[in-house]
């Protein structure tokens, strides 16, 4: 599977794990559990992205932001039972700026190439 193909898959499993209905999930007691949730899927995001195009972190960084704040928005209008929470937002880019750091030192020698 090329680095493109897994990053879209995982961009994919994001929205599908934040939108499947608030019924059908368990229920956390540790708030910090859900932020730690989103820094992860994030991380992995910023992380796959980078290897996929090693050579835009920017725009990785500001479309991993803008994807995990229209997620909070998803979730806060679409019928889903979620609620939107802007720390998780926060939590989404902390995951991603965290990914794109991590990704320019792990693939640094593939955007020099």
């Amino acid at each position: 599977m090329t680095a493109r193909r897994l990053a879209i898959l995982w961009s994919v499993a994001i929205v599908v794990a934040c939108l499947v209905p608030g019924q059908g999930l368990p229920s956390v007691q540790i708030v910090s559990f859900d932020k730690l949730i989103h820094v992860l899927l994030f991380v992995g995001f910023g992380l796959l992205w980078m290897r996929a195009a090693p050579g835009v972190p920017g725009r990785i960084l500001l479309t991993g932001v803008v994807f995990g704040i229209a997620i909070e928005v998803a979730q806060g209008t679409l019928p889903v039972h979620r609620s939107a929470d802007v720390f998780d937002a926060i939590a989404d880019a902390i995951g991603v700026v965290i990914g794109v750091g991590v990704g320019r030192w792990l693939f640094a020698s593939d955007s020099a190439t």
